[in-house]
């Protein structure tokens, strides 16, 4: 099973037949499988997953004519390729979810900003956290391992026509609602 795609640098290992990224790598990978399973067989989820990835599903056929949406499929990593899109992370064992955005890939932005709060979590800041970030990595979710987490890309914002400043925050908010 091939997990990087055709952008993605892609180190193969004679032991694992196919692509591997390397160990440091395994919970990207995971987190790439488990989006790619809830494309293919979204009735494996939980009922908030599921209710996410209609909804998600829907909105992009109707983008579809604005913003091509044809690198959120499964089999493509998404995760790793994609640039310019609106995530989610996604708590598997309830609703709890933080809605994203980001001109880097969906893996690379949830890389960054879980190293961002685990550095301010083993600084201890004893200040409550601001409006802005309250109910989000705050809360623990960015800390999440693979096995308790989904990382779901909800649209593409990639286009040649429309600018990625004009319309990313008017779709975060759409989607944080």
């Amino acid at each position: 099973r091939r997990l990087c795609g055709p952008h993605a640098r892609c180190f193969a290992s004679a032991n694992d037949g196919g692509c591997s990224m390397g160990p440091a790598y395994a919970p990207i990978q995971e987190l790439q499988a488990a989006f790619d399973e809830v494309l293919v067989r979204p009735w494996r989820f939980p009922v908030h997953v599921q209710r996410l990835h209609h909804l998600a599903e829907a909105e992009r056929q109707i983008r579809q004519p604005l913003i091509d949406q044809g690198t959120i499929a499964p089999g493509q990593s998404t995760l790793l390729v994609a640039r310019k899109v609106v995530y989610a992370m996604v708590s598997r064992d309830n609703p709890r979810f933080q809605v994203c955005i980001t001109k880097f890939s969906c893996a690379q932005d949830f890389l960054e900003r879980s190293s961002r709060e685990l550095r301010k979590s083993m600084q201890g800041s004893s200040r409550p956290p601001s409006k802005r970030r309250r109910g989000a990595a705050s809360q623990g979710i960015a800390l999440q391992g693979p096995e308790g987490l989904l990382l779901y890309v909800l649209e593409s914002l990639e286009s040649d026509s429309i600018s990625y400043h004009r319309i990313s925050h008017q779709r975060l908010h759409h989607w944080a609602g």
